[in-house]
């Protein structure tokens, strides 16, 4: 029962009784009806998880519908994967830049535009990427803090991620992503902008100068 809802008690009354049974069933009736129909909550539960969805007795279409607003309300609060062997450090920064990667992306259209030019929607590839340690890479002795392949969803985070400021990191996040969703980058491509052109584009598209 949602907290806005008021329970309303009859009280017995002569009239009902002078009515014989019939009387006493239609009322009971009455009293049942709203209480089938009523999303239940689960005993015992108090504040926001006291108010659950259960399935509705006019069929499975409500149900549906129920799980949906579920996965919505979820959906509000995403989390990195993240591989277990990432150091606790490192787990807290990808955590935070994650966030703020995921509310740039959602309040900047330009942010937003760079990942819609390669046909690819940024909040999704971010949920899809995993992020991994990267170990001993040669990659990482190059002053890189992160890096995957054009088109892997597989992302390898160095040891010197956990020192960059936090919009540092994201910056870096969405510059993965974007390879994730096919840009190239010099000078591996020709013609492709450079790393560093690359977290200029991604610093002043997505505010985080």
């Amino acid at each position: 029962m949602g907290s806005g809802a008021t329970l309303i008690t009859l009280e017995p009354s002569h009239q009902v009784a002078r009515g014989g049974p019939m009387v006493v069933l239609i009322v009971a009736a009455l009293v049942l009806l709203p209480a089938t129909a009523a999303p239940q909550s689960s005993p015992g539960a108090s504040g926001a998880d006291s108010q659950t969805l259960s399935q509705d007795v006019n069929g499975p279409e409500r149900a549906w519908q129920a799980l949906e607003l579920t996965m919505l309300a979820r959906g509000r609060f995403p989390r990195p994967l993240m591989d277990y062997s990432l150091p606790p450090v490192m787990r807290h920064q990808l955590a935070r830049a994650y966030g703020i990667a995921i509310r740039v992306l959602r309040k900047e259209p330009g942010c937003r535009t760079l990942f819609q030019r390669l046909g690819a929607d940024g909040e999704d590839v971010l949920a899809r990427s995993r992020y991994s340690p990267a170990g001993d890479s040669g990659y990482c002795q190059e002053a890189v803090a992160g890096f995957t392949t054009v088109g892997s969803m597989q992302i390898k985070l160095c040891r010197s991620f956990s020192d960059l400021q936090a919009s540092s990191a994201a910056v870096l996040l969405l510059h993965e992503a974007l390879h994730s969703s096919g840009l190239r980058e010099s000078p591996g491509y020709p013609n492709a902008l450079t790393a560093r052109e690359i977290n200029v584009v991604v610093s002043q598209g997505c505010s985080l100068q």
